[in-house]
């Protein structure tokens, strides 16, 4: 059993791996107060440890880097393969510093099964536009994502609160929750529309669009794009960095 770790700002994202597939995944809270032992006790109600035999993290939260190799080490007995500078990841990168380009961003990238024209939307705290082609990313966009827009209403403005993700029942609302949920959620879809037809100009070719994240499933049918939705690609990248790098 190979275990992927895709640790974000919100949540890690977990595939379990037996015989070169991604049989099962859970999620956890990113939570940085909790100790190597505590998230054990919660990634042991999913998996057996005494199979494990593999780990890769890809994060962009050092403290949980940290955490999971411990665990690791500890429990699985295994050294952790982590995506940083130096790792094999078979993905070139078309930045003024590549060594800053997040574990997130490879990996989605990682898990393309072609190598045409690809823009690739995660949809997370942060939401990200990816260009890929030939097994390189040539550009990114980052938005705040759709928590980090509620969290900012409710946190500097006095009557405006935090409300549940969940698309409201039409766009013109007539309530303060479903004004901040059409506000948010469909301006992510307007978002996303907009994005594309600005990144066609300027890259001047056809490309196919991936739709992922944690919250692509909520999205996917309001986006009036052709798209396919994988939200298991950063962990099939993941997957193939590992095989790279044993």
């Amino acid at each position: 059993m190979i275990l992927l770790f895709d640790v974000g700002n919100t949540s890690v994202y977990v595939g379990v791996v037996e015989n070169d597939e991604i049989i099962s995944t859970f999620r956890m809270n990113t939570d940085t107060t909790k100790t190597p032992d505590e998230y054990f006790l919660t990634i042991k109600e999913f998996i057996d440890p005494s199979k494990v035999k593999g780990v890769i993290i890809g994060s962009v939260v050092p403290p949980i880097t940290i955490t999971l190799v411990r665990i690791s080490e500890k429990y699985f007995n295994v050294p952790p393969i982590l995506v940083q500078p130096g790792t094999k990841t078979g993905i070139s990168v078309k930045a003024d510093n590549p060594r800053e380009v997040g574990a997130d961003l490879i990996a989605d990238a990682a898990g393309l099964s072609n190598n045409d024209p690809t823009l690739i939307i995660d949809l997370g705290t942060a939401n990200k536009f990816i260009y890929v082609k030939n097994k390189t990313i040539y550009g990114v966009i980052i938005t705040p994502g759709i928590q980090l827009q509620i969290r900012s209403l409710a946190g500097n403005t006095a009557l405006l609160h935090e409300v549940e993700i969940k698309l409201p029942p039409k766009y013109l609302g007539n309530n303060t929750i479903h004004c901040i949920q059409s506000g948010i959620i469909y301006g992510t879809v307007v978002l996303i529309e907009g994005m594309v037809q600005r990144i066609k100009e300027e890259v001047n070719e056809e490309f196919s669009i991936i739709l992922t994240g944690g919250l692509s499933k909520l999205i996917e049918k309001e986006v009036r794009l052709p798209l396919i939705r994988d939200s298991r690609i950063v962990l099939k990248g993941l997957l193939e960095i590992y095989k790279k790098n044993i």
